[in-house]
């Protein structure tokens, strides 16, 4: 099992405590994890600090595998502001490609299903002519209704799919899952607050994960802990049950 953590399980330090470029190595040496996912807006200081970013993943030995970009409205009705948004995804699609990074996130907001379409399929297009493949995620609006979302999934040619586990709505959660599991190019791993035994209680997390094996999931499981508890344990205890979760599992 491939497993990464993501910047925002560490919302609270990163760049406060933790500079964004030093996150790397801090992964690395505080949970002994060699690849991260590092949210767009963590990713300060321009060009400045995008090179000083690459320099980072560099000496730590780490990969980045995930760019979740939080910017634009591909969705929305006004064609120029849509264009305009879309361009401004196209850059950070760039500076996926220059740390190295194969996948980045784009959210669909909440628009015409038709437009959102067309919008996905010009940045699947322009991402495969940099070497980097784009996702949607069950994160809010069209993505996150299971009709819209798989209509979109069914109107855009290559575009992969980045569930999270804690985003869909409890009454769809699993068959959601499934369909959106056959396309996942990375998992988004999230958990909440633990209780004493070292449980998630929130949903059925090991359920989740048995969806990806049986979807024959190969990608990175990034752990994504959004309780309100301490975050660096948060993310030490996510990492614990991720790991009591695959040991369980026919294919680990």
């Amino acid at each position: 099992m491939k497993i990464a953590i993501s910047s925002y399980s560490l919302r609270d330090h990163i760049n406060r405590d933790i500079p964004v470029w030093e996150y790397p190595a801090y992964a690395r040496d505080t949970y002994g994890v060699d690849a991260v996912e590092i949210i767009q807006r963590d990713i300060v200081d321009g060009e400045a600090g995008v090179d000083r970013l690459k320099e980072g993943l560099k000496a730590a030995g780490s990969t980045l595998v995930s760019l979740p970009i939080d910017i634009g409205d591909i969705s929305q009705a006004d064609s120029a502001k849509r264009d305009e948004d879309l361009r401004a995804i196209e850059r950070w699609l760039d500076t996926a490609a220059t740390l190295g990074c194969p996948l980045a996130r784009v959210n669909s907001k909440d628009g015409d299903v038709g437009t959102a379409i067309a919008s996905y399929q010009r940045l699947v297009e322009y991402g495969r002519g940099i070497g980097v493949t784009i996702c949607m995620e069950n994160h809010g609006g069209l993505s996150a209704k299971r009709d819209t979302a798989l209509a979109i999934l069914d109107g855009v040619a290559g575009l992969a799919t980045s569930p999270d586990f804690g985003n869909f709505n409890e009454n769809e959660r699993y068959d959601f899952l499934a369909a959106m599991a056959p396309r996942a190019k990375i998992a988004h791993a999230k958990t909440f607050d633990f209780d004493e035994d070292g449980q998630m209680p929130s949903f059925d997390f090991a359920r989740c994960v048995k969806i990806m094996d049986d979807a024959g999931f190969a990608g990175y499981y990034s752990i994504e802990f959004e309780g309100n508890g301490d975050q660096i344990d948060g993310v030490r205890r996510s990492l614990a049950l991720l790991a009591e979760v695959a040991a369980s599992l026919p294919r680990a």
